[in-house]
C-alpha cells in the first residue's frame, strides 16, 4: 500500500497548486452546502408562524437561500475544473513514462509479454489512476468534509438523534468494506482475463490474412469466445457484489429518512422540534447520506486503480537495458565509428536458448569498407547483426566501437551511428515523406529526401501515386507491395545518413534491374561511408571488399570473392546455382 501511494505522489506533487485549489473550494462547497438548511429553518419557521410583518425576513431568507445557492454551484464547478484537470495531466504524463519505459526494454520482454497485455495496461490500468487521481481525490475530501461538518450540524440540533442515524451507518459500512474484500480479488482476476482478451484479439487481428487463407475461422472464433466468457465470468461476480452494496447504499437515505421522521417527528409533537428544525436536519441527513452513498464507489476506484497501479508498477520498476549506462557525450558521439567496429571472440546465446547460436566471430569493420555476410538459413545472420546494433547484448569484452566496449554504450548511442534495414520491414500509417524523414528531429529537407528516393530506386514508383511524396501508405504500409516498403525502410535509413548502413537481404524483395540500381547508387558509389550487407547473391558479394561465411553460427570462411571460391564449398555452390537462374537461390 505505502509503495502505491509513493506513486501516485510522485504525479500528484507537481500539481499540488492545484489539488490546493480544488480543495480551498471544496471546502467553500460544504461550508455552503451545510450552511443553506439554516436559512431553511428559518424560512420555514417564518411561513409556520403565520405571522403579518415577517415578509422582509422571509424575501431576506429566501434571497440568502437563491444566492447561496449560485456560489453553490460556481464553488462546486471549480472544486471539479481544478481537481480533474491534473488527473488528465496525470493520465498524459503517466502514458509518456509508460512509452519510454517500453522503449527501453529488449527482446526478452517483449517475448515474454504480449501485445495485447501491454496495450491493456497502457489503457485500462492507467485510467484507473486517472480516476483516483481526479474523482477519487474529489470524494475522499467531499467525505472527510461532509462527515465532519455536517454531524456536528446535526449533533448541534439533537445529539441523540445523530447517534440514532449514525448506527445504520456504521452498519453499512461495515458490510461494504467487507464486499470490497471480496470485489478486489475479483478485480485482479477480471484485470488479468481482460489483458489475456486484447492479446488474443490483437494476435488474430494482425494475423488476419493466415485466418482467412487456412480458413480457421471457428478455431479464432472459439479462443477469442474462451477468453470473452472468462472476462464476462470475473465481471458478473464484481456485478453481483455491487448488486447487494448499490442498492444498500442507494438506499441509505432512506433509511435515515425514516428514522428522523419517525424520532423527530416525536420531537415535534413533543415540542423538541419545531418544523422548521426538523426540515433541517432531514436536510443535514441528506447531505450526510450523499457522501456515504459515494464511499462505495470511491472504494471501488481506488481499490480497482490500487490494482492497476500494481500491474503499472511492473513495468516502471522494471529496469531498462541502458539504465545504468553513461549516455555518450555529443563529441563522443562523432568519434564513436572513427576506429570501426572490433568483433572479438563473439559467443551469443538466446536467453530462452539452450545453446549458443554465435560462437567465436571474429571480424573488424574499418570506415569506409564494404563488408558481406552470406550463409544457410539459421546459420546466425541476424543474430550477428542485432548484437552489433545494439538490439541484442553480447557479454562485456566481445564488441567494440574503437576502444569503446558495446557492452557499456546505450543502444542510443550506438543506433546513432549505426542504422539497419531489416527484413521485417515497418511502416507508420502515414505518408512516404514523414516515414522516410522521421529519422530526422529536424524539418524534412526537399533536396535529401529527394536523394534518397532517387538512390533506393523509388524515385520512378512515386511517380505513379496521385499524392506523390504524400501518398498515405496506410497501416504497416499495406497499401505497398513487399518491394517496395523495402526501398521506403531503405530511403528512410539513407537519410538519416549514419556512419555504418546494415542491410539484412533487402535485395531478395526486388528484381534484377532494380538491384543492380541498388548495388550501383549503394554499394558501388559508397552511399554511405561504410556498409554491412547481408545477402546470399554473388552479385552484391563480389562489390565487398571481404565476405564472411557463417555456418551453425561459426565463421566457416572469410575472405574477397576470389579468395572465397577457394574457401567455401557453399559459397562456390551459390555462384554455380545463380550462374544457372535457379530461382531458389534468390532467396536467403
Amino acid at each position: 500500500m505505502f509503495s502505491k501511494l509513493k506513486f501516485l505522489l510522485r504525479y500528484t506533487h507537481k500539481y499540488r497548486w492545484w489539488y490546493t485549489g480544488g480543495i480551498i473550494f471544496l471546502i467553500l462547497t460544504v461550508w455552503i452546502s451545510v450552511t443553506i438548511p439554516g436559512f431553511i429553518q428559518k424560512t420555514i419557521d417564518l411561513i409556520s408562524e403565520g405571522r403579518a410583518g415577517n415578509e422582509a425576513e422571509f424575501h431576506r431568507n429566501v434571497l440568502f437561500i437563491v444566492g447561496l445557492a449560485l456560489v453553490l454551484i460556481l464553488v462546486r464547478t471549480l472544486s471539479r475544473i481544478l481537481i480533474f484537470f491534473p488527473a488528465r495531466l496525470i493520465e498524459r504524463q503517466l502514458k509518456g513514462d509508460m512509452f519510454q519505459k517500453l522503449a527501453s526494454f529488449g527482446k526478452e520482454y517483449y517475448d515474454k509479454n504480449s501485445t495485447g497485455n501491454i496495450i491493456s495496461r497502457v489503457n485500462n490500468d492507467i485510467n484507473g489512476v486517472r480516476m483516483i487521481t481526479g474523482f477519487g481525490i474529489l470524494q475522499i475530501g467531499n467525505i472527510l468534509l461532509s462527515l465532519s461538518l455536517t454531524p456536528y450540524k446535526m449533533w448541534q440540533l439533537s445529539p441523540m438523534l445523530t447517534l440514532y442515524t449514525v448506527i445504520p451507518i456504521i452498519v453499512v459500512f461495515v458490510i461494504v468494506r467487507i464486499g470490497m474484500v471480496v470485489m478486489v480479488k475479483n478485480t485482479r482476476a477480471r484485470m488479468n482475463t481482460l489483458q489475456k482478451l486484447s492479446g488474443k484479439i490483437i494476435s488474430f487481428l494482425s494475423g488476419n490474412s493466415v485466418i482467412k487463407s487456412y480458413n480457421i475461422y471457428d478455431h479464432a472464433e472459439k479462443e477469442v469466445q474462451k477468453e470473452n466468457l472468462n472476462y464476462y465470468d470475473a465481471t458478473l461476480k464484481i456485478s453481483w457484489v455491487r448488486s447487494f452494496m448499490l442498492p444498500l447504499l442507494s438506499n441509505l437515505g432512506q433509511i435515515l429518512k425514516i428514522i428522523i421522521f419517525f424520532v423527530g417527528g416525536m420531537y415535534v409533537i413533543n415540542g423538541k422540534f419545531t418544523i422548521g428544525e426538523l426540515t433541517e436536519y432531514i436536510a443535514y441527513a441528506t447531505l450526510l447520506s450523499h457522501p456515504v452513498m459515494g464511499l462505495g464507489w470511491v472504494l471501488t476506484v481506488f481499490q480497482q486503480g490500487f490494482v492497476g497501479i500494481s500491474s503499472i508498477q511492473t513495468i516502471m520498476d522494471r529496469k531498462g537495458e541502458d539504465d545504468e549506462r553513461e549516455k555518450l557525450l555529443e563529441s563522443e558521439k562523432v568519434e564513436l565509428f572513427k576506429d570501426g567496429i572490433h568483433v572479438k571472440n563473439l559467443n551469443y546465446t538466446y536467453h530462452n536458448g539452450e545453446k549458443p547460436v554465435l560462437k567465436d566471430i571474429s571480424f573488424s569493420i574499418q570506415p569506409g569498407q564494404v563488408v558481406g555476410i552470406t550463409g544457410k538459413v539459421g546459420s546466425g545472420k541476424t543474430t550477428l547483426i542485432q548484437c552489433l546494433n545494439g538490439y541484442l547484448r553480447p557479454e562485456k569484452g566481445q564488441v567494440f566501437f574503437g576502444e569503446k566496449d558495446a557492452f557499456f554504450l546505450r543502444s542510443e548511442d550506438i543506433r546513432s551511428v549505426v542504422n539497419t534495414v531489416s527484413q521485417e520491414v515497418f511502416l507508420f500509417s502515414d505518408s512516404i515523406e514523414n516515414n522516410i524523414g522521421l529519422t530526422s528531429d529536424k524539418e524534412i529537407l526537399k533536396d535529401r529526401l529527394d536523394d534518397t528516393i532517387y538512390k533506393s530506386a523509388f524515385a520512378d514508383e512515386i511517380t505513379r501515386f496521385p499524392m506523390k511524396k504524400q501518398t498515405m501508405v496506410g497501416e504497416k504500409g499495406i497499401m505497398l507491395s513487399g518491394g517496395q516498403k523495402q526501398r521506403i525502410s531503405l530511403a528512410r535509413a539513407l537519410y538519416a545518413q549514419g556512419e555504418l548502413l546494415i542491410l539484412d537481404d533487402v535485395f531478395s524483395a526486388v528484381d534484377t534491374d532494380t538491384e543492380r540500381f541498388l548495388i550501383k547508387q549503394i554499394v558501388e558509389n559508397h552511399a554511405v561511408k561504410s556498409m554491412l550487407v547481408i545477402s546470399n547473391r554473388i552479385s552484391v558479394l563480389e562489390k565487398t571488399d571481404f565476405t564472411i561465411v557463417l555456418e551453425d553460427g561459426r565463421m566457416a570462411a572469410k575472405g574477397s570473392h576470389r579468395e572465397l571460391m577457394e574457401q567455401s564449398e557453399f559459397y562456390r555452390e551459390i555462384l554455380t546455382l545463380q550462374q544457372e537462374g535457379n530461382p531458389k537461390t534468390e532467396q536467403k
